[in-house]
């Protein structure tokens, strides 16, 4: 089906109309009722990923954690399930988030590899999104959507717990997310440099030739080592799956704010010392226990240690809090992804597309 007709089959379903992408700290969305009628539409990543800009993703990012924060978005920790069958290893990642009145979303991942050659099988990637006011149920590819909120997700980190402008960033990293990171801080900040880094020259070239043309920023500068990357800029993010730490807290000299973009239990890319001195900053803690530095500071018995920012009566502090101003403006913002940000970015593409019918 062509992406005119989908379109016009989301039309059809009566969606009562968009009542606001963005929301502030005292807002009450209003919720329109209407009787329900069903329907399915599944959107390709081709119907719609040319269609939104780097700030629509982050504007959607900062709208799920507002909500979030303001307690209007229910966001339950994600379910892993793996399962040992015909020779191979089946993996399903179950990510629900609830917006009363207005959506239910689940993202879906499954993945399939062969135990003995640790081959992968498949993978699928999916956002179920209903719209609670109209009955109306669409599908859509999830893989530019998880990418760029997880971009999003990692600039607004870094504009939550600054505390001064920032104007050079160092970015750890230039695979896909770390593409996405790059476009979102450089659409979010002013910036006079963007600095990465990989080891790899050819990797380095690839992420320049790829990034550089779609930048706003004039200097765009790539490093081999971690530390030129880090030399003289206020911010950094990170997105390496790396099994052992990379970054110490002496590397990081007079660098702000930092963003991670955490991987599972088998990565690790902070020391410990990284997380013992900063505030630390989670977006769902369970999931952020569950991630390779947290279940290695459990192991070495010294989970304590890690800085997580707290208010006054020990509640953790999360990314909702972030963005209702309830964390201090320094640390470290650890991001494991949620399904809010994948709930808000399904529904801007739902009603953007909507809209243009």
């Amino acid at each position: 089906m062509m992406v005119n007709c989908k379109i016009a089959a989301l039309a059809h379903a009566g969606h009562p109309g968009y009542l606001g992408r963005r929301c502030d700290r005292t807002t009450h969305w209003h919720v329109e009722s209407r009787a329900p009628v069903m329907a399915t539409v599944h959107l390709r990543e081709q119907d719609f990923r040319d269609r939104f800009t780097v700030r629509d993703f982050i504007d959607a990012c900062r709208q799920a954690f507002e909500l979030y924060g303001a307690g209007e978005i229910v966001n339950p920790p994600r379910q892993e399930i793996v399962e040992e069958r015909d020779g191979a290893s089946h993996f399903r990642l179950d990510m629900p988030a609830t917006w009363p009145g207005r959506y239910r979303a689940r993202k879906i991942i499954e993945e399939v590899s062969h135990v003995g050659s640790g081959r992968l099988g498949g993978r699928e990637a999916w956002i179920e999104l209903e719209d609670l006011r109209a009955g109306t149920r669409v599908r859509l590819d999830a893989g530019h959507i998880t990418d760029m909120r997880t971009g999003a997700a990692g600039a607004l980190g870094i504009e939550y717990l600054s505390r001064h402008d920032v104007h050079r960033i160092g970015i750890l990293g230039t695979g896909r997310i770390a593409r996405c990171l790059a476009l979102c801080c450089d659409d979010l900040f002013d910036l006079e440099e963007l600095r990465c880094t990989s080891r790899t020259a050819g990797r380095r070239d690839a992420f320049a030739a790829a990034v550089a043309p779609r930048l706003r920023c004039a200097r765009l500068t790539m490093t081999p080592t971690i530390d030129a990357c880090l030399d003289g800029v206020e911010a950094m993010l990170t997105a390496v799956p790396t099994p052992e730490p990379i970054l110490w807290r002496a590397q990081l000299g007079k660098v702000d704010a930092i963003a991670v973009i955490a991987g599972d239990k088998r990565t690790r890319q902070l020391y410990p010392d990284v997380l013992e001195t900063r505030p630390v900053v989670v977006d769902i803690l369970e999931q952020a226990e569950e991630s390779g530095e947290f279940r290695y500071a459990e192991d070495q018995g010294v989970r304590d240690r890690i800085a997580l920012a707290r208010t006054g009566d020990g509640r953790v502090l999360t990314m909702g809090d972030a963005a209702c101003g309830r964390a201090p403006k320094v640390g470290t913002a650890y991001l494991t992804g949620m399904a809010a940000q994948d709930l808000c970015a399904a529904a801007m593409i739902y009603e953007g597309l909507l809209e243009s019918a």
